[in-house]
Formats: structure tokens, sequence, C-alpha cells
């Protein structure tokens, strides 16, 4: 059966466009160095790449946020660590002026330098980190502390609120008024923590001196110890991964302890001036004000530990950051990449079905019926 030459001819065109259009692909391969340069060609790995690159993204995103945690807590603890060595100082003078062999001189020449120490604690809680103050919880644009700017500061103007700690305070299931020893240093908006009372719980009012109303009605009956805080005691909190979200400032209670820690500071210095004209030289104002030195040590220490172990878990959750970054490319390459060695032999073998297709159809175009003629 003699085939007509428009079947031939239509055949060798549809097989050159078809080897030509494998052609262009792969030189579109090696000239981007991708696989997929259009989703239709590999449905479900262009959706598996676009998955992998949008979570790298968000790995990205969460390594910076990791970067900026971190110089924080790093900057923290350089500055407790500075707090800590003004405490060992002025512990030691306070050892050392704690005798009655040590004439009033020597004391105030132990003040002098107290009151330097003072001014240097007072500047190291005031620290920044790129703009912004570390010790004064989301108030990062202001200062937390402010001395009365004499030669001899002998008290602080502004410092970070505390937390109130109502001990003993009488809860009624399902109620929301409570009775509390004093009402003083509550406010109205303070969030209230503690054993029977619900998330998010504040202050709604404040009856009188020993009552005070709840926002949310209370989980349990008795005297329980409560916390109110003031919100942005504590500093803003960063997401450093999908569910996992750290704050790298010191917490309220940290930052008002380093307060109390340079209000001792001060209460020492007086004692060593005797400002108060005690008979026994200030020796009495000394032993007090060694003591609350030693507590406000321990607290400093508990707080640098605290610093420490968070960079810790922050330097942890970058490194698995960084594994899970690595291992997105890895994916990301295996669907996307091309193997350009076996790219390189495809295009050859489609080179030469092209070049003989060319020419087989050459050589059948040249027949008509006159050559198959005896």
């Amino acid at each position: 059966m003699r085939i007509p030459n428009i079947t031939i001819s239509n055949a060798l065109v549809a097989r050159l466009n078809t080897l030509n259009i494998q052609q262009n692909q792969y030189n579109d391969q090696l000239s981007s160095g991708q696989r997929i340069t259009d989703p239709s060609e590999d449905p479900q790995a262009a959706n598996r790449i676009l998955a992998l690159r949008s979570e790298k993204s968000a790995i990205q995103v969460y390594a910076k946020n990791g970067d900026r945690a971190l110089g924080v807590s790093q900057a923290s603890f350089a500055a407790l660590d500075q707090l800590k060595s003004i405490s060992d100082r002025a512990s030691e003078l306070a050892t050392l002026s704690n005798n009655s062999t040590v004439s009033a001189k020597e004391r105030q020449a132990y003040a002098v330098e107290l009151n330097e120490l003072i001014k240097q604690a007072v500047d190291v809680g005031n620290t920044t980190f790129q703009g912004e103050y570390l010790f004064n919880g989301t108030n990062t644009a202001n200062k937390p502390f402010t001395d009365d700017g004499t030669a001899t500061p002998s008290s602080l103007l502004s410092q970070p609120a505390a937390p109130v700690s109502l001990s003993g305070a009488v809860l009624t299931s399902g109620r929301t008024d409570v009775t509390a020893a004093s009402t003083s240093t509550l406010a109205v908006g303070m969030v209230v923590t503690g054993s029977g009372i619900p998330a998010g719980t504040t202050v709604a009012s404040i009856t009188d001196s020993t009552h005070f109303v709840l926002s949310s009605g209370a989980t349990s009956t008795g005297a329980v110890n409560l916390t109110a805080t003031t919100d942005g005691l504590d500093g803003l909190a960063i997401q450093l991964a999908g569910t996992v979200t750290v704050s790298p400032f010191t917490s309220g209670a940290s930052n008002a302890k380093i307060a109390t820690f340079i209000t001792n500071l001060m209460a020492l210095r007086n004692g060593l001036n005797n400002t108060t004209g005690a008979s026994d030289g200030g020796t009495s104002a000394i032993t007090t004000a060694r003591a609350s030195l030693l507590t406000s040590e321990d607290d400093l220490v508990s707080i640098i530990a605290d610093n420490s172990a968070l960079q810790t878990r922050m330097e942890s959750l970058k490194s698995q950051a960084e594994a899970r970054f690595t291992n997105m490319q890895a994916l990301i390459s295996k669907d996307a990449d091309v193997d350009v060695s076996q790219t390189m032999v495809d295009l050859t073998r489609v080179r030469t079905a092209y070049q003989a297709a060319l020419q087989s159809g050459a050589q059948v175009m040249k027949l008509s019926l006159l050559d198959y003629m005896p």
C-alpha cells in the first residue's frame, strides 16, 4: 500500500516539532540551572518546591528574629556582669569598713569610691542595644533609672515598676471581689495572676483600702498569694520558631531588683558618711546595708543565671533553624535543580534524533511514483 506524501510530510513535521520542543526544554534547563521552568512540566514537584520555599522564607525570618534576640540577651548579660562587678566591690568596701578599727575619714574615703559606683550602676542600668533600653520592659524608649542629679545621688527619681505581691488575699469562687491586706500599691488595669485566677484577669476597680474587684470571677475559695503587674513590665516577646516565643529582655521583677540594688548602694554610702549622725558612727547602717547588698548580690546572680540559660536555649534554636534551613535547601535542590550531566546527554540524544529525522525525511520526500516504476 502506498502512503501519500502528505501523510509522510505531516508525520515528519510533527516529529521535528516534538524534537525541537525537547531541545528547547533541555537548553532552558541548562541555561537556568532549573529542572522545572513551568509548573505544568511536573505539577507535584512544583507544589513541593513552593511549599519548601515558603517554609524556607519563614526560617529566614525566624533566623533574623533569633539574631536580634540573642543580641539583646548578650548585651543584657554584659551589663549584668558589670553590675555584679560593682556589687563585688561594694561588698568588699562594706566588709572593710564594718569594724571598729576603721576611722571616720577612712569610711568617708570608701564613700567617695562608692559614690562613683552608684553613678556607674545607674549608667549600666540605662544600657541600650540598637537604641532600646534593656531594663525597662516594653518601655524601651525611656530611661529606666534616673537619680536626683546631685554629685552624691541620694535617691532614684524613676525606676522600673515592680510587681505587687498580695499575700493571703481572700477569694470566693465565682465572685470578683477580693479582700487583701492593702490595696495601696494596686492600680486599675493591673494584670492579676495566682491560684484561682483565670488567665488575663485584671484589676477592674478598687473598692477601698482592703478590697478590690477583678475583671473575672475566681475559680476557687480561700486565702492565696497573688501577684499584680502593670502591663509592659516584662520585655517584648520575639518569635523564634513556629510555636516558640521568648523574651530576651530581663523580667519586670528582675528590673525592680536592679533598682533595689542601686538603692542599697546609696544606703551603704550614707552609712559610710554617717549622714544620720548616729552615735556608732554609722556602723549599724553599714551592717544593715551590707546584709541588703548580699541579698541583691544573690538576686543579680539569679538574673545572670536566667539570662545564661535563655542564651543557651536561643543558641540551640538557632542551630536547629540553621540545620533545618540547610535541609530545606537540599530538598528544594533535589526537585528544582537540573542534573547537568544527564541533561547534556539527553540534549545530545535529541539533537542526534532531530538531525536523523531531517536526513531521513529528506530522503523520503525525494521519492515519487516514478521512482517505483520499472
